[in-house]
């Protein structure tokens, strides 16, 4: 068994300590945090879709910055990361999968393993409730001769939910700081358009302008602008964005007058901007022909319009 001690200081060290850690750094931090309890010589710590199979960021350490480049082509022969997706939430140990003999013999060692001195893997694939992406952490070492054993096997299965969500703390933090959320619709997105954080109402903004949206990709439209970092506009609201690295942070704007009024105060001009007099409306509405004259001059003021005419031009233009 290992030391339960020693991996609850490490993940207490990525809530207490990471907070304060700046997001840019926070990945290679946390890793040398595992490095306490897990000796390894290098990482990769990544996220992706399953369908269809696409690596869509990757932070590496100690690790060249080719060697995403140059697994790709290997991917789908890769029998760990075959085991990683097939067992989510486990950690995987290359050396309970095969024997070092046959490992060496395999294409992707010859190709891409031996290049980057991976002799032996350890790691674990995570599914994110939000956006459906995989979240993946593997750690290598370099010395055949020096395979994970079941301890670290173990210690790194406990410690991957916490390292994912203190990762991901920071990066509600990084973002959402300066910003009033309360009451707001919000959303983090990556640049390929995948919704990674959101607030109920915006969940709720998505489902009702884009009912058929099944996935967590967000709808074309506002994909693309999310992929290259513009404002999505419509005639009823529009989402601001704001940029960090591979992130964006999405935040919904309301375009349209009728929010400054009430209910009560929409069906009237409404009702007036279509033709109908002060006795008509009251008579639908059961008011008094003040009552509703009163109402359109309230109404007149909040708009910053003094004629019908200028009435049915804004709604016309901003409804």
């Amino acid at each position: 068994m290992f030391d339960l001690r020693a991996v609850n200081q490490v993940i207490l060290a990525l809530y207490r300590v990471g907070r304060d850690v700046p997001l840019p750094g926070f990945q290679d931090w946390a890793l040398e945090q595992v490095r306490s309890l897990i000796p390894f010589d290098s990482a990769w710590w990544g996220n992706g879709a399953t369908e269809p199979m696409k690596i869509h960021w990757i932070h590496l350490q100690n690790c060249e910055a080719s060697i995403l480049e140059t697994y790709a082509p290997y991917m789908l022969q890769d029998f760990f990361r075959t085991e990683l997706m097939a067992r989510p939430g486990e950690t995987i140990n290359m050396s309970d999968l095969t024997t070092r003999e046959d490992f060496v013999r395999t294409e992707v060692y010859q190709v891409f393993a031996k290049r980057y001195h991976v002799e032996w893997s350890l790691g674990t694939l995570l599914v994110d409730p939000t956006s459906s992406l995989s979240e993946f952490l593997t750690l290598w070492r370099h010395d055949a001769a020096q395979p994970f054993n079941e301890e670290e096997r173990q210690i790194k299965e406990h410690l991957m939910p916490h390292l994912t969500e203190a990762f991901r703390a920071v990066r509600l933090r990084h973002f959402l700081r300066g910003f009033d959320t309360r009451g707001k619709a919000w959303a983090l997105a990556d640049d390929h358009g995948y919704v990674r954080e959101a607030s109920s109402s915006f969940i709720a903004l998505l489902r009702d302008h884009w009912p058929k949206r099944k996935s967590n990709l967000l709808p074309d439209t506002l994909a693309k602008c999310v992929v290259e970092g513009r404002a999505y506009e419509s005639k009823s609201f529009a989402i601001e964005l704001v940029p960090s690295e591979n992130l964006r942070f999405l935040r919904v704007r309301s375009g349209s007058v009728l929010d400054k009024l009430t209910a009560r105060e929409i069906e009237i001009i409404k009702r007036y901007a279509a033709g109908e007099t002060y006795s008509e409306i009251a008579h639908v509405l059961k008011l008094s022909p003040a009552t509703v004259r009163n109402h359109i001059s309230h109404v007149f003021a909040k708009l910053g319009v003094k004629n019908k005419g200028q009435l049915g031009s804004l709604l016309a233009k901003k409804e």
